[in-house]
């Protein structure tokens, strides 16, 4: 964990006859590893305003600290005046399957309220009670995905003895649910809806195996394998369980869109047509990036084919999003629906017939090279700057 911050004792943060914490910034800050920790004495409340749409849903993440600091419960509130305040949701016995990881909620009557509040409750014994990060949508993400099939999940540990194990034994409490929780969040990015036609991913057999790599995926839809390296992870903690557990979900989201993903028709195989593979491993690092376990911005450059995959052609699938928000879901249903499949084929199909693969990629990598140079003067106008400021403070000195 990043922060801890704990409030003093003396603001009595819970009690009714005092101020609610007010937009506290690392519950808002987009880090679940930035924390806000308070005394388990008394729940504490904490109140988010400015809002200027009536909110449907929201989100609960623990923290990064030891599972009993996380909250048992809560009330959440909305207010149109500060004053009046109207229950709008509770949670009881709530329990989180690892480390910075969401519990979502639902608004049943959403209405323009210009504040909300929330009162946590802390775990019988505990001594403190710590949240990661609150957050706010407007849209109901519930909907269309309450039918949403979640596969059995059997987790083991290969390699108990070695450290990569005890970490990640850190990280998720819970791994089987962990693991479900992830395989909707592939789906809701690969499809419109809980009914759209997809693959019957039946059961997923995840492992920890002691092993030089990173992970991989074998099988079927219908019995999915995953093997996640313990030396992997031992290497990915190195810097923080935060930077772990960002690594850990996005492998876990590349290897589970390769379960639900469809794969191209008519065009050969994975090992035997290169047009097939880049498909396939392009769209599962766009889902990655997509869901926010790739920083785009930093690594992708100009240059390279987008029959490249991974990565070159992933950042490229994700990038037309910016061009139409369901670009993923789109591109997937082309993959579905096309035969032959190729690239070509699915911009055409999904630009119109006069941006085929070679006018889209042109356009892609006149954003990366407008791109770089933009991120060129920045950097720059930073170093001028700070030579500046390095001259006036020698100056000053004198």
């Amino acid at each position: 964990m990043k922060h801890l911050i704990a409030a003093l004792a003396a603001l009595a943060i819970g009690s009714c006859d005092r101020e609610p914490l007010r937009n506290v910034a690392e519950l808002g800050d987009d880090d679940p590893s930035t924390a806000c920790a308070v005394p388990a004495g008394e729940p504490f409340r904490v109140l988010f305003d400015g809002f200027e749409a009536p909110m449907r849903n929201y989100e609960v993440f623990s923290s990064g600290g030891a599972p009993a600091s996380d909250p048992a419960g809560w009330v959440l509130c909305g207010s149109h005046d500060g004053r009046r305040w109207v229950e709008l949701d509770r949670r009881e016995g709530a329990s989180f399957c690892s480390r910075f990881q969401p519990l979502a909620g639902r608004i049943a009557q959403p209405s323009d309220y210009a504040a909300y509040r929330l009162e946590f409750f802390p775990q019988s014994g505990a001594d403190t009670v710590a949240v990661g990060e609150v957050r706010f949508r407007d849209r109901d993400r519930e909907a269309g995905w309450s039918a949403f099939v979640y596969p059995e999940v059997r987790f083991e540990v290969l390699s108990p003895e070695t450290e990569g194990a005890a970490i990640y034994a850190r990280l998720v409490q819970r791994p089987d649910d962990y693991i479900r929780h992830h395989a909707r969040k592939v789906a809701e990015e690969l499809f419109y809806s809980a009914a759209d036609t997809m693959n019957a991913v039946g059961r997923i057999d995840y492992t920890l195996s002691d092993y030089e790599g990173v992970s991989a995926k074998s099988g079927t839809p219908a019995a999915t394998s995953i093997v996640y390296s313990t030396r992997h992870i031992e290497r990915s903690a190195v810097e923080s369980l935060a930077k772990l557990d960002y690594e850990t979900r996005g492998v876990l989201f590349h290897e589970l869109v390769h379960a639900y993903q469809f794969e191209p028709r008519g065009i050969g195989t994975y090992s035997t047509n290169r047009e097939f593979w880049a498909c396939i491993e392009g769209l599962a690092d766009a889902v990655r990036a997509q869901a926010g376990y790739f920083d785009a911005e930093a690594l992708r450059r100009p240059g390279g084919h987008w029959l490249d995959g991974y990565r070159t052609t992933g950042f490229f699938l994700q990038w037309l999003t910016t061009l139409r928000p369901d670009a993923l879901r789109e591109f997937h249903v082309t993959v579905r629906d096309l035969e032959p499949w190729s690239f070509d084929g699915a911009m055409r199909a999904m630009f119109g017939p006069e941006r085929g693969i070679e006018r889209m990629w042109a356009e892609y990598q006149e954003f990366l090279a407008a791109e770089q140079a933009g991120a060129e003067r920045q950097m720059q106008a930073e170093r001028q700057a700070g030579a500046q400021a390095e001259q006036r403070a020698q100056a000053a000195g004198r």
